[in-house]
């Protein structure tokens, strides 16, 4: 920004102003930008979202679909269904996963509420069944390691 005249400083600040006020950011959504970096692991490898099946099937018309999120990386591929279904007056969202490179591990989902964490079975198997909509990433640690090996990407669900 040290290119730009004052002039158009001031505008800029002017137009950051006018969204803060209008239309700010949700509480919910900075935390969970600033949980990034506290929930990185320098060891850990991060599994890119490789595959999403809402990007692919947008001419599906067919209502509460699971949506298939496929993240990879070279220690293991995570798969992940989410299913929404009714729950009291609203729309909850359920995880089922696996791990190919089937393992046990210790699964941590981290969304705005917090983080819910599954043990994963032999299989590679798990199940979380509240997680609320927004932003999530899910860390996996293999072979009761303290610190994740694997650290997926964040997707908003």
């Amino acid at each position: 920004m040290s290119d730009f005249d004052p002039a158009d400083r001031e505008l800029l600040a002017q137009v950051r102003e006018m969204f803060d006020e209008a239309d700010p950011v949700p509480e919910f959504l900075l935390d969970a930008a600033r949980a990034t970096f506290s929930w990185r692991a320098i060891d850990a490898e991060l599994a890119e979202l490789t595959n999403d099946s809402l990007l692919e099937g947008a001419a599906v018309r067919a209502a509460r679909v699971p949506r298939l999120l496929t993240f990879t990386a070279d220690v293991a591929t995570l798969v992940v269904e989410v299913a929404e279904h009714v729950r009291g007056a609203g729309i909850g969202r359920r995880l089922l996963g696996q791990i190919l490179s089937p393992r046990p591990a210790e699964v941590d989902v981290r969304h705005a509420a917090g983080t819910s964490s599954v043990t994963a079975d032999e299989f590679g198997r798990f199940r979380v069944e509240e997680v609320p909509p927004g932003p999530i990433s899910l860390a996996c640690r293999f072979g009761g390691a303290t610190q994740p090996q694997l650290v997926t990407s964040w997707v908003t669900i």
